[in-house]
């Protein structure tokens, strides 16, 4: 009974080479696919105005209310990119608040929805290509099931050779 202390000794250091192998793995970082500045510009749709703001003055002066001025704008599906300071001015050349409030807003809106865009294509994306990754898991495992993968019906391989296999379960000889 020598052997004993020599088997105890060689599967406790086993154990304890697995346990630091696996503790020594340290936890993958979360990537976060960041766009960046330039990519933010090239995604924002640029402001495109067929209804120029000298129009809106001018029908301003003209006595149209907020509602038609907006109702225009929106007809002619046009987008200001005002600076704060060309609020200021436009307002003191006579458009109403209410009309530069919804150019602000419909601008804003236009940029929310093109980066919402691209945040909803680029999560489609990562997601077919979860389900392809799983895909092709699933293939590879079921490779292993396949009886014509061993050589034919009959035929079970394994560690240790291929074996007749007769059906009625799972038995091996």
């Amino acid at each position: 009974m020598r052997y004993l202390p020599t088997v105890h000794f060689i599967s406790v250091s086993l154990l304890l080479g697995v346990l630091a192998g696996c503790a020594s793995q340290p936890p993958q970082p979360l990537q976060i696919d960041r766009i960046s500045p330039e990519q933010l510009a090239a995604l924002v749709p640029p402001a495109q105005s067929t209804l120029t703001l000298e129009q809106i003055v001018a029908m301003s002066k003209q006595g149209k209310s907020d509602a038609e001025i907006i109702e225009a704008i929106k007809q002619s599906q046009s987008r200001y990119s005002l600076a704060p300071s060309e609020v200021l001015d436009w307002h003191q050349k006579g458009i109403s608040k209410g009309v530069l409030d919804y150019m602000q807003h419909a601008n804003a809106l236009a940029e929310q929805n093109a980066i919402a865009d691209e945040i909803n294509k680029r999560e489609k994306a990562r997601v077919e290509s979860e389900a392809k990754l799983k895909r092709e898991r699933d293939m590879a495992r079921l490779r292993s099931m396949d009886p014509w993968f061993y050589g034919g019906p009959g035929f079970y391989g394994g560690p240790w050779g291929y074996r007749p296999y007769w059906g009625g379960g799972w038995r091996y000889w």
